[in-house]
């Protein structure tokens, strides 16, 4: 009886943490697209580069 109530138990907390890393990884994905540059900003930001190189 004891093993079945482990093992209840166990299979909850595999599917809680389950749970757990979908919402993670949706989490995950929406930084990575908010931090992501454009190609146009790279290139604003390289253009910048360049200026401060060239000016010092």
């Amino acid at each position: 009886m004891i093993l079945y109530i482990i093992v209840a138990i166990s299979i909850l907390l595999n599917i809680i943490l389950g749970i757990k890393v979908v919402q993670l990884q949706k989490e995950l994905d929406e930084v990575k697209k908010a931090t992501r540059l454009t190609k146009e900003e790279v290139e604003k930001l390289n253009e910048r580069l360049r200026r401060l190189k060239v000016g010092g």
